[in-house]
């Protein structure tokens, strides 16, 4: 908070750069009286991208501060929507070591996002804060999500106060001993495979057969694909998609006119233009569903939706999930124990602490995330667990969170949005993760009572 009243955010992910250098609270901050505004810098800093509610002017006030270079040792130019509005920027040579200093300017914005630019000249940039102000009154309304589900489901109710399980310590740290075992102890965030490309179809998209891949050796075709629901008949999917990468190979289409959703699971097309799967399934009335596939259809192995749990790109470019996100594990309960709203599971543990799929998860509403250093990405992620919560949805070779795919924008425009949107590698996104602060709900909460 500062001496205006006005509170300010930690970094959030729109900010391209994941150090940090803070200068000890006992070195006094000179020409401000708001020193906390300046003491923490992002060095290397190279974007700041700000999804703004409307097309219009917006003045910028950047604020510096320099703790570790002297004049002429860190030189770097500001852009604004790919415009230089200030040029060999030297905060040490005009105004000396750890002194604030602003740069204010105003913008126009007319494509929905604030893009400024750090060009670095000798050595690299810096910035200790951004603030975004609009010119004029611009209408503010609520993120879209990419599916709309009922209003009741699970994906989007606050769990913050909800009841834990009698043993949510030991299921806690059970799941924090697979992520502390493996891969580093760092959580995988799945941005480049192992998650869900998603497509949003019009009306008019001609629809198409889905043959069924008997990858699983099941020797027979399952009912419900050509006969009762026919669930791979008269599919939606545009001659160009592109499913995940990896084995999965998981897509969702969604035909919003026609309220349904498809979720395919190893979807592939075929050299002549035909789509195939080895798994799948369709919700009708999606817009009045909780997110979950009738029994046992799907892409998961719960049987809940991909999409609803995914972290989107736009949540990530927004800086603010609101919903439950999905959560993979390594050892699920054996599929004989399952908890709502799952209706199956692929768990083969028989651990007493082991976490069921379809068990929600919670980080500690009480945590105070202002003490845990994290990735502006992973911070997003814990406000977000903190309120909603994670669900768990399938096994995994790690413990992982779950994106929406890039592929479908690589594809359009040729380039892979997670490269702009992660400041260095997606398995370092999640360091920093407080897992050890993990509670667990109990079997089946939130199930309707019928």
């Amino acid at each position: 908070m500062d001496r205006a009243g006005h509170r300010w955010s930690r970094r959030p992910a729109g900010l391209g750069s994941w150090k940090s250098s803070t200068t000890p609270s006992s070195t006094d901050i000179a020409r401000t009286d708001d020193d906390a505004l300046y003491r923490r810098t992002a060095p290397d800093v190279r974007w700041y991208r700000l999804q703004v509610p409307a097309a219009g002017t917006y003045t910028v006030r950047l604020l510096f501060q320099e703790n570790q270079a002297d004049a002429g040792q860190r030189v770097f130019d500001i852009t604004a929507e790919g415009r230089v509005v200030r040029s060999d920027v030297d905060i040490a040579k005009t105004v000396g070591r750890n002194a604030a200093y602003d740069v204010r300017f105003t913008v126009p914005v007319s494509d929905g996002r604030l893009d400024l630019g750090f060009v670095p000249k000798r050595g690299v940039p810096t910035v200790s804060g951004v603030e975004v102000i609009s010119t004029a009154a611009v209408p503010q309304s609520p993120p879209a999500p990419l599916v709309r589900l009922s209003p009741s489901s699970f994906f989007t109710q606050d769990i913050s106060k909800a009841p834990l399980a009698a043993n949510s310590a030991a299921v806690s740290a059970h799941l924090l001993r697979q992520v502390e075992n493996n891969w580093g102890g760092t959580a995988a965030f799945n941005t480049y495979r192992y998650n869900n490309s998603f497509y949003e179809v019009p009306a008019t998209q001609k629809k198409v057969r889905v043959e069924f891949y008997d990858c699983q050796r099941k020797g027979y075709v399952p009912r419900g694909l050509y006969d009762g629901p026919r669930y791979f008949e008269d599919v939606p999917i545009p001659p160009n998609a592109v499913p995940a990468s990896g084995t999965d190979k998981q897509l969702t289409i969604h035909d919003r006119s026609a309220d349904k959703l498809w979720d395919f699971w190893v979807t592939e097309k075929q050299p002549n233009g035909s789509w195939r799967a080895c798994w799948g399934g369709r919700i009708d009335d999606v817009s009045k569903s909780q997110g979950v596939f009738d029994h046992p259809f799907g892409a998961t192995a719960s049987g809940l939706a991909m999409t609803p749990g995914a972290i989107s790109i736009d949540d990530v470019r927004r800086g603010s999930i609101d919903h439950a996100m999905y959560l993979a594990v390594l050892e699920p309960a054996t599929w004989q124990k399952v908890s709502w709203p799952a209706n199956r599971s692929d768990g083969s543990s028989t651990h007493p602490d082991a976490v069921m799929q379809g068990q929600r998860l919670r980080l500690d509403p009480d945590l105070d995330l202002s003490t845990i250093p994290m990735t502006p990405i992973a911070r997003t992620i814990a406000v977000a667990a903190q309120k909603y919560g994670f669900v768990v949805a399938d096994k995994a070779g790690a413990v992982a969170v779950i994106t929406e795919s890039g592929n479908r924008e690589k594809a359009a425009t040729g380039t892979n949005p997670w490269d702009e949107l992660l400041v260095g590698p997606d398995y370092e996104v999640m360091r920093g993760f407080p897992w050890k602060h993990i509670q667990v709900l109990p079997k089946d909460y939130g199930k309707p009572v019928r």
